[in-house]
């Protein structure tokens, strides 16, 4: 009776120092693009036009995929997003790339975040807005070409585990 006791001693303190996986570990893997939507101002004629755009269709191959060891991102978005500005328009948009990664934990005090750096040395950078074991949710602010002007947009990537 004493070994069945100290044995279930053993295993509630082994399973009481089990490491909590870190926002790092929780981001690892490949994430399958399912959601697209951009917001942002158009300037025509001296007037600034809200510009909305919402995925129509994401390719099966938009996938982002992240490991830690080594450190590497990869990544390719290929879709038709459908951009209202006045009028609406089917827009094919595609970016890909790779490079690194890291992580902010905001420790409950600021957003936790997410940093790619290119291989090219550009710096993209991502607001977790939800994680959970199969999702996540991503916000980012870029410059978009629409037509010949840079609009700074911001956009939202939601993802599903591969």
């Amino acid at each position: 009776m004493k070994k069945i006791l100290a044995a279930g001693l053993v295993l509630v303190a082994l399973a009481a120092c089990k490491k909590e996986p870190t926002l790092g570990d929780r981001l690892e893997g490949s994430w399958l693009v399912n959601d697209i939507v951009a917001t942002g101002q158009l300037v025509f004629g001296g007037q600034n036009i809200p510009l909305v755009a919402n995925d129509k269709d994401i390719a099966a191959t938009s996938v982002f995929t992240l490991i830690q060891e080594p450190n590497s991102v990869d990544y390719a978005v290929d879709a038709t997003l459908s951009v209202s500005a006045g009028t609406t328009l089917d827009v094919p948009w595609a970016q890909s790339g790779s490079g690194t990664w890291t992580v902010l934990d905001g420790a409950g005090v600021a957003p936790d975040s997410v940093h790619l750096l290119g291989t090219d040395g550009s710096v993209t950078k991502y607001e977790v807005l939800s994680l959970l074991e199969t999702s996540v949710r991503l916000r980012t602010q870029q410059v978009v070409d629409f037509q010949g002007q840079g609009i700074d947009m911001t956009i939202e990537f939601g993802f599903a585990k591969q």
